[in-house]
């Protein structure tokens, strides 16, 4: 079991918590979406089940049983609460709900059955109703003994503050550029969209799942392209560009690319007017995604409206 780059700190935590014999039964992991939180968790899950766990390197053995079973998912003292995936309607639930919770609880309330411990772990936690946050309580008011509460949450602030107070809370920071171009090596991502890739995810791997696909790499690569300089951009070439992708290809994405490429330019203006102006046709672009999800505008061409806007603003001399 490696460790997770970037959050070693968590890990060390962990086992020195492990070493001292005071392990507090319940840690939530919370951070952006997509910076390996849930990798932290699971991690930190196997270091607790192991029969042989190395706690001066903060890593499971990898080769006792109790590893063996949690690497091929068949653990029976271990259990994962996530979305379901409902079937019909081929899609996932929008909520983790209170049946699933109190399912859970009563799994951790068992004596472990390979030895006397017994992990759960809640991915996407922020996602719980309200019915099941509040039997969540009670399982943090009541720890069984042996048991550990592992909670992933990508939005702290949606989880109730009795929960929040009864946790071990654990900050996870967003890779820095060094590791994201580290992981993404590992992954073997192109040499030549390691920039692009490093820049857009922000530190966060989730954020970019979808280079992972050549095609929708190449459509990115061509975006980043069009819009280098806007105010020298071929609009007939953008137009094109949006009728043919902007349903495909992650919002924020887009975004991010057209305001990455404008501060650029924006930083060497030298009138406050110009930059004034700028500066408000780039926020006008950054709430373009939850304008089409809230007001159900037409994307491309609400999208268009802004950066001509925003292109308009760049070629104007104050």
């Amino acid at each position: 079991m490696n460790k997770v780059l970037g959050h070693e700190h968590v890990q060390s935590t962990f086992s020195e918590a492990m070493q001292q014999n005071r392990l507090h039964h319940a840690w939530l992991f919370y951070g952006v979406k997509g910076i390996g939180k849930a990798s932290v968790a699971e991690q930190m899950a196997a270091l607790f089940l192991c029969e042989s766990p190395d706690l001066t390197q903060n890593k499971a053995c990898g080769q006792c049983h109790h590893c063996a079973m949690l690497h091929v998912g068949s653990h029976p003292d271990f259990s994962k609460v996530s979305l379901l995936y409902d079937q019909k309607k081929k899609k996932f639930n929008r909520d983790i709900n209170i049946s699933q919770t109190r399912e859970a609880l009563g799994f951790l309330a068992l004596s472990g059955l390979k030895s006397k411990r017994r992990v759960l772990m809640i991915d996407d936690a922020n996602l719980m109703n309200n019915q099941a946050a509040n039997a969540l309580l009670k399982g943090l008011e009541e720890p069984t003994e042996g048991s550990l509460l592992l909670i992933v949450c990508h939005d702290l602030m949606r989880l109730p503050a009795t929960i929040r107070s009864r946790c071990m809370l654990q900050a996870c920071s967003p890779l820095n550029p060094k590791q994201m171009q580290q992981v993404l090596q590992m992954q073997g991502f192109d040499e030549k969209l390691l920039p692009l890739a490093t820049e857009l995810g922000q530190g966060s791997l989730g954020r970019i799942e979808v280079l992972q696909e050549k095609s929708q790499a190449e459509i990115l690569l061509a975006w980043q392209s069009l819009v280098e300089d806007l105010s020298q951009s071929d609009i007939g070439l953008i137009q094109q560009w949006l009728d043919s992708h902007v349903k495909n290809i992650p919002h924020d994405l887009i975004v991010s690319v057209v305001l990455t490429a404008t501060q650029k330019h924006a930083a060497k203006l030298t009138s406050w007017q110009q930059s004034d102006a700028v500066f408000v046709a780039m926020l006008a672009v950054a709430k373009w995604p939850k304008e089409v999800v809230m007001h159900t505008l037409r994307p491309a061409p609400a999208l268009m409206a802004y950066l001509l806007q925003l292109r308009s603003a760049l070629k104007t001399r104050v």
